[in-house]
């Protein structure tokens, strides 16, 4: 999902108050069919577990942020050492309005392992899939995504 920011791109990147941190298991995911959700290999944390964000380490993390978050979503291979790139190539609002259409939506940075947006409309939720891009050391390519959800208070 594209669109037009209306938050600074460069401060939402260096000052986050949400952060979701994406660590995906190449090795069980790059055996899957592409293309695909996965069903495990996919594990998100955030840094909001005191307003109630649950069940961390999970891939079907519920989100708790303040209205006005900026947020930050960044994706990494679990064993570095495998060589894998991975990237977060897009979003899908399936349902919600937390980040107010295409106000606070959310956005690629200059790293693609990175993505900002806004937590814009109070006491909503939304439900959203993160799509990922695997790319193992001899340059095979694998896609998959997740399905999560996020709520402001």
């Amino acid at each position: 999902m594209t669109g037009k920011p209306h938050f600074n791109l460069l401060y939402a990147v260096q000052t986050p108050q949400t952060t979701i941190n994406i660590a995906l298991d190449t090795a069980y995911l790059e055996g899957l069919q592409t293309g695909k959700p996965a069903t495990t290999g996919i594990y998100l944390l955030d840094n909001r577990i005191g307003l109630g964000s649950s069940p961390e380490g999970t891939q079907s993390l519920h989100t708790v942020c303040y209205t006005g978050d900026h947020i930050s979503w960044q994706v990494l291979p679990i064993d570095p050492e495998r060589g894998d790139t991975v990237a977060i190539t897009g979003f899908t609002i399936l349902a919600g309005n937390v980040f107010g259409g295409s106000i606070g939506v959310p956005q690629p940075t200059g790293n693609p392992a990175c993505w900002v947006g806004r937590a814009v409309n109070g006491a909503s939720t939304a439900v959203y899939q993160i799509y990922f891009l695997i790319a193992d050391e001899a340059k095979n390519y694998f896609t998959t995504y997740c399905e999560v959800s996020i709520s402001t208070i």
